[in-house]
């Protein structure tokens, strides 16, 4: 995927990287690279044209080029029908040369990963109930211990209407010896916030949403 390919959202708040972390094992220190660029994939599960959306700040300079998300929902008359979308997550650094897709670190290290998705848009594991939801989220993958990850989705539109949706990615590394990605992380951000579990976001980005 080049950078041109963008189709892209709004208002951020982005970290650019996680601070080095070193456990009580001197061989267990990893160096989290910088990410610039966030990319989301919006592909129908009937088939049918995939919508790329991205926030981007290549320069590192705190002034990111943001695309607006659009999704149509099923209807082709004058009432909602629901569409259903697989919504893929992709994390670039653009100040690599080449540019570097950081996905596949992820992947790797999806034991140390989890996507969250937020905002005044969104019912799912992270939000809870959300009457006023227009999409509807649910995680389509996990990592090696069958906890959720968060790269592959499936987006589910409610209704008609516009919002916000953040897409907040958290490096959890081990504390002490200790797993800081567990079963229920989703859970206890929709009843108490990101403050509420480990870790530190390696990217955050709030993205305006309409579906029409």
């Amino acid at each position: 995927m080049t950078t041109t390919n963008r189709i892209f959202a709004v208002a951020l708040l982005f970290t650019s990287a996680c601070d080095d972390v070193t456990s009580e094992d001197p061989l267990d220190t990893h160096h989290h690279g910088l990410t610039t660029t966030l990319v989301l994939y919006f592909t129908p599960t009937g088939g049918g044209e995939t919508l790329s959306f991205t926030w981007a700040d290549p320069e590192d300079d705190g002034n990111p080029i943001i695309d607006d998300i659009f999704l149509p929902d099923g209807s082709d008359h004058n009432h909602h029908d629901a569409m259903s979308y697989t919504l893929d997550v992709e994390v670039w650094n653009e100040l690599e040369d080449p540019i570097t897709d950081v996905t596949p670190e992820i992947e790797s290290l999806d034991t140390e990963h989890q996507v969250f998705f937020t905002g005044s848009a969104v019912m799912g594991p992270a939000t809870g109930a959300n009457t006023d939801a227009i999409i509807e989220q649910a995680y389509a993958d996990s990592d090696a211990n069958g906890l959720p990850l968060g790269l592959t989705n499936t987006i589910t539109t409610r209704d008609w209407g516009d919002g916000e949706l953040t897409v907040t990615l958290r490096h959890l590394p081990p504390e002490n010896g200790q797993d800081v990605k567990t079963e229920g992380l989703a859970n206890d951000v929709a009843l108490t916030g990101f403050g509420s579990i480990g870790g530190d976001n390696d990217i955050q980005a709030t993205f305006p949403i309409e579906v029409e």
